[in-house]
């Protein structure tokens, strides 16, 4: 266990953004499910799924929400039983690989939630700095985040 202690500078930084996240995360919950009636969560995982073409297979779509592969498996589940968004398919060539596959209903979903998305993080977040400081806020986390890899497993909460 490290036992280093925070400067008062470091202990701000987290505490601002840890309020920042809290409240942006609030605010997209919220509003996705009275609007899109899906999690942010459930976003998530269909944002993840289009992005990689509409169809990924379930290791990496638990290494890109920094979940476990169980919890990925949970997630894709609830999707497939709860409103149709995603199927899981097998592969001829590899019986062993399950992929989530991005239904039409899912892509309707996705579709509907986008400009939710959008609207918040623009009136929660980017509205509130200038284009260079979100850059340097980009570069910042970024940094934070390759030096803190999920290399043992953990699970974000997704």
């Amino acid at each position: 266990m490290v036992t280093q202690r925070m400067s008062r500078d470091q202990f701000e930084a987290w505490r601002a953004l840890y309020r920042a996240d809290t409240l942006l995360y609030a605010h997209l919950d919220n509003n996705l499910r009275s609007v899109a009636k899906m999690t942010y969560f459930e976003h998530e995982v269909l944002r993840a799924i289009d992005e990689a073409g509409g169809k990924l297979r379930m290791a990496p779509l638990a290494e890109a929400l920094m979940i476990s592969r169980s919890g990925a498996t949970r997630l894709v589940g609830k999707l497939e039983d709860k409103d149709g968004w995603v199927i899981r398919t097998t592969s001829p060539q590899d019986r062993r690989a399950t992929w989530a596959e991005l239904t039409d209903a899912g892509r309707e979903a996705l579709r509907t939630a986008e400009p939710v998305v959008d609207a918040v993080v623009a009136t929660f977040f980017a509205e509130h700095a200038p284009g260079e400081e979100l850059r340097r806020t980009s570069r910042i986390l970024d940094r934070l985040a390759d030096a803190n890899p999920n290399n043992d497993g953990f699970d974000c909460g997704l």
